[in-house]
This record gives C-alpha cells, structure tokens and sequence, in this order.
C-alpha cells in the first residue's frame, strides 16, 4: 500500500468524521445504560455488573491483538462496528419495546460488545499509522484526541439531556445506529492487507510470544503498558471520591458534571496543541512532561481543595492527559514494525483497562473512611513517581532501537 501524500486524505478524512460520530453515540450510550440498569434495578451493584461483562474481554486483548496481526484490518474494526452496532440497536430496540429487558440479557449483549471492542481497540491503534504520512503521525494523533473528546464532550452534554426528555432506550439505539455507520465509513477507507501466512505460520500463543520479545528490546517500549496501568489506576479512586467531595462543596451533580466537562476541554486543547505543533515536539519529552503536569496538578489540589482550584485543576488535567496520550501513541506507531502493532497495542490496551478496576478493588475499604482531598495527595505521588521513572528509562535509552527491519517470524 502506497504511504499517503499528505494528513487531509480522504481516508484519513473519512476515519476522523467515523470516529467522531461513534464517540458521539458511545458517550449517549455509557450514561443511557448506566439509567437503564439503575431503573430496572434500582441497584449500584448490578450497575457495575454490567459494566464488569463490558469489560471483561479485555483480559484477552493480547490474543486478540495477535490475531488481529494476522488480518486485513478491516476485518476486526468492521467485524467489531457491525457487531457493536447490531447489539446495541436490539437492546435499544427491546427496551423500546417491553419497557424492560431482562438483566441477563443486557449483561450478555455487554459482554459481546466488549468482546468486539478488544478486537477493535488494537486494530484502530494499528491503522492510524496507515492513514496519514509518517511525518504528520503526531499531527494525526492530535486532531483524533481532540476531535474525539469534543465528540464525547458533546455527547455526555446531548446524553443526559437525551434520557431525561425521552428515554435511555433511544439513546442506547442512536449509539447502535453510529457503529453502523462507522462500519460503513470502513469499507470506503484504505487500509493494508496482513502480512501472509505460510504453512510454517505458528500460532497464535507463539505470534503473542514474539510480540512480547519485540517489546523487551526497548527499555521504552517495555515501560508503556506500565504507564497506561499508572493513569487509570491513580484515576480510578478519583472518579468515585470527586462527586461525594462536590457534595461537600455545595456543589452536587452540577459540579461533577463541569468537572467533566472541564476535563475533556482541555484535553480537547491538548489534542489541537499537537494538530497544530505535534511534527515539532519530541514525543518522548512530552509523555514526560504530560506526567510531571497531572502529578503537579493533584498536588494542588490536595493542597487546595476548593471549588475553583477543583474546576480549573480539572480542565488542567485533562491537557496533562491529552499531552500524554497523543505522543505516547505516537511514539508506539513509530516504533513499532506494522506487523507487530496489533500485538502491541494490545498489551498497552489491556494494561490500562486493568488499572481501573484492579484499583478500585484495592482501595475500596477506605474510600468512605479517607477524605476526599487525601485521594488527589496518593494520586500525586504515584503519577510524580512514574514521571522520574519515565524519565529515568528515557534517560537510560537515549537512541532508540531500529525495529522496523526485524524478521517477522525470529523477532
């Protein structure tokens, strides 16, 4: 496949218009589900069973990732949008029509999305690089972050308005509707064929295998998923303390809500930072400095736990975890060889979606015991903890290793 000639191709085009209007509906969907659950229940925990089945695929992202390897792209993220798409509209559709659908059944059909969608995380990761010039993968990387954010931005404003006015139902299907369309989007999108497969080809534990081997040739490249684990997991605690700490200041869902608000406004500011500047800026530097920003920035907030240094150190945030993000994918796309990408990015994808829950469990006994602002002061220290250790692995591999002419089948 021929590399494109410039960023604003029609396939780069198309996958930024198909994405922004899937993060729109997902964004409707996550807070349409989480009512829906909560009415027919009227229990948090079975709330949070849902979202368990919806995550739980992801402990097998690296097979997947090395299955996706092996594969047209197009396979896995059009497999995923249709299937996705199709199970949402049926419960949407069912809510509809009984008023209720039993619990079994959501929790099945959350399962089955987040099966597809460990298939679709690495794949989407993967074909960035395919879509746009090597020179402007930053720039790239940039305008997905902030155009994405801005879509779930809207998409949590227009959600909660959407469920409030007519039911979580509709909302739960115009996300369907949206997964239809990114699959049709796909087809119209050039993306490269898999590498081929001979008889000789191992299997899929072994091609995993490999992929881990490729990682540990780079003191970076192996450190990733660690930081993707950090994030979520010192963020985890945050977003349950925060709405009972708005509380507190008198401000209550309001404040929450601008609390998220904020966050993705500046991480929308990150992205177009990079749109604009991200071909100048030394990925690895700014994963650093991303790091250094959000571990200063819950340090003040420690400090300072009232509402104005909450709402701005929010929207602060969220440029901290935009200028980490964009170059630390950046820099994977890089890096890694296009055969390896999927296997990859399946690793780092598994790692932070780990954080989060694995977090949760430990902390859990002493999130109603703790004060609110002692949270942000943990959070401080394990991100300012992991900002030196990134820099100390980048100082300590200061030229990164050539891994794009590995052989395949020996890496």
């Amino acid at each position: 496949m021929t590399p494109p000639l410039t960023l604003w191709n029609r396939s780069f085009l198309l996958w930024l218009l198909g994405s922004a209007q899937s993060r729109l509906g997902s964004a409707l969907s996550g807070i349409a589900l989480s009512f829906l659950v909560l009415a027919q229940t009227g229990s948090a925990g079975a709330t949070a069973l849902t979202l368990a089945c919806a995550l739980a695929p992801n402990l097998l992202m690296p097979l997947m990732g090395a299955w996706v390897d092996r594969v047209p792209l197009k396979v896995p993220l059009i497999g995923a949008a249709l299937t996705q798409g199709l199970l949402q509209v049926a419960v949407g559709g069912l809510a509809l029509a009984w008023g209720e659908v039993p619990l079994g059944l959501v929790n099945g059909a959350a399962l089955l999305a987040g099966l597809a969608n460990a298939f679709a995380q690495p794949a989407s990761s993967a074909a960035v690089p395919a879509l746009v010039p090597p020179g402007e993968l930053a720039r790239a990387n940039g305008v997905l972050t902030s155009v994405s954010q801005g879509a779930w931005l809207l998409g949590t404003l227009a959600g909660g308005a959407l469920v409030a006015a007519v039911s979580p139902a509709v909302a739960i299907a115009l996300d369907g509707v949206s997964f239809l369309v990114m699959a049709g989007v796909l087809t119209q999108v050039a993306l490269p064929q898999a590498r081929p497969l001979s008889a000789a080809t191992p299997g899929l534990l072994a091609d995993l295998r490999a992929g881990l081997r490729l990682m540990g040739r780079s003191r970076t490249l192996s450190f990733t998923p660690l930081i993707g684990l950090l994030l979520n997991a010192t963020l985890a605690p945050l977003l349950v303390v925060v709405p009972k700490l708005m509380g507190s200041l008198g401000a209550g869902a309001q404040g929450y809500g601008a609390f998220l608000a904020l966050e993705a406004a500046g991480m929308v500011a990150a992205g177009a930072l990079f749109a604009v500047l991200g071909h100048r800026l030394p990925v690895r530097r700014a994963t650093a400095a991303g790091l250094l920003l959000t571990a200063a920035t819950y340090g003040v907030m420690w400090a300072w736990p009232v509402l104005p240094v909450v709402l701005v150190g929010s929207a602060v945030l969220g440029f901290g975890f935009g200028i980490l993000n964009a170059p630390l994918n950046t820099l994977l796309q890089q890096l890694v060889p296009a055969a390896y990408r999927g296997r990859v990015f399946s690793v780092l994808g598994m790692a932070s979606s780990l954080g989060m829950p694995l977090s949760l469990l430990v902390v859990s006994p002493w999130l109603d015991r703790v004060a609110a602002p002692v949270w942000f002061g943990a959070a401080a220290c394990l991100q300012g903890l992991g900002a030196v250790a990134w820099v100390l692995v980048v100082r300590s591999e200061r030229q990164l290793p050539n891994l794009q002419d590995l052989d395949v089948a020996t890496a």
